[in-house]
């Protein structure tokens, strides 16, 4: 019975009356109702929030999950050091700052990788980089705006934008194929750039499948109050975490990694995002014991990597 009052409250709410449903004086309502409504119904409507007390949706928007204020680095550490060159690139609203890692024996038929960081991320984990390029892959990583080294507010939408950019920069400095790799929040944005661009591979740790099974972990993290029942994911932050939605239109081969032990991200998520994927090649691996901040620094994770990489040119 909640969740049909819950529904109705979003019904009503969604509908641009100059009408209250419940006043302490009275009770007033909708003068006009959408073509197809039957009047009696929004009054209906009215009559059960009032009676339950149940009060419109909130909706939660898609940076919710982003953090506050967004963490930074001095531009004085954006320098290479020996494995990696500084690298960047100009958009609108901000200068996205990165690193490329240049393959140690680089292997013609290897892809270029482009990872995405998790959303509390940035850039660091150094040697996993370096040991992916000493397999014969260039790697290039950046900040998310308004994150690390990169400039511009951060914004999960922006981010999207951004993603694909970086795509297409990588693309053209490769010369070739391009593999995306996410982890976290940047499982996101892989599955958004291989829903549009035509990548040659998927990598995926701790894949998010969707706002409405994900917001649950970041609003209970602010708080008792944050987890009210009626606060909902706005349109937005349902169409830029519908990681089991953008899959479907990758065909790419497709490697799953998920720690068993995910507290994050629970393993749930990954599997689904994993079923939906449309690649006629795909894998998932559930990491035994690994929790979501050790997804892509295990062992076993880099092997996997490798070895992906490594199929991907026939080796």
């Amino acid at each position: 019975m909640q969740s049909i009052l819950l529904a109705a409250a979003r019904l009503v709410n969604g509908w641009n009356y100059n009408a209250t449903v419940c006043v302490r004086a009275g009770m007033t309502f909708p003068q006009a109702s959408p073509a197809g409504v039957p009047r009696w119904l929004l009054l209906l409507f009215a009559l059960l929030l009032c009676g339950t007390g149940i009060t419109p949706a909130q909706t939660v928007p898609a940076n919710v999950v982003l953090r506050d204020p967004a963490p930074k680095t001095a531009l004085t550490k954006w320098v290479s050091n020996g494995t990696s060159e500084p690298i960047a690139l100009n958009l609108d609203g901000g200068t996205m700052r990165g690193w490329s890692f240049p393959a140690v024996r680089p292997n013609p038929d290897m892809p270029t990788l482009l990872f995405f960081y998790g959303s509390a991320t940035i850039l660091h984990d150094e040697p996993i980089f370096a040991a992916i390029a000493r397999e014969g892959a260039n790697v290039i990583v950046f900040d998310y705006r308004g994150y690390g080294f990169s400039s511009g507010t951060a914004d999960v939408m922006h981010f999207r934008k951004d993603a694909l950019a970086e795509y297409d920069y990588a693309a053209k400095r490769a010369g070739g194929p391009v593999v995306v790799y996410g982890y976290s929040l940047g499982t996101t944005m892989a599955t958004y750039v291989a829903s549009k661009r035509p990548v040659a591979g998927i990598i995926l740790a701790g894949a998010i499948a969707s706002a409405v099974e994900e917001f649950p972990v970041f609003l209970k993290a602010q708080g008792p109050a944050a987890t009210d029942a009626s606060r909902v994911p706005s349109d937005e932050a349902v169409e830029a975490f519908d990681g089991v939605g953008m899959v479907k239109n990758a065909t790419a081969p497709l490697l799953v990694l998920h720690g068993e032990a995910d507290e994050v991200v629970s393993i749930k998520q990954g599997r689904e995002v994993f079923e939906s994927s449309a690649a006629g090649e795909k894998r998932f691996m559930a990491l035994q014991g690994i929790g979501h901040f050790d997804i892509i620094s295990n062992d076993q994770a880099q092997t996997a990597v490798a070895e992906f990489l490594h199929r991907l040119t026939g080796d």
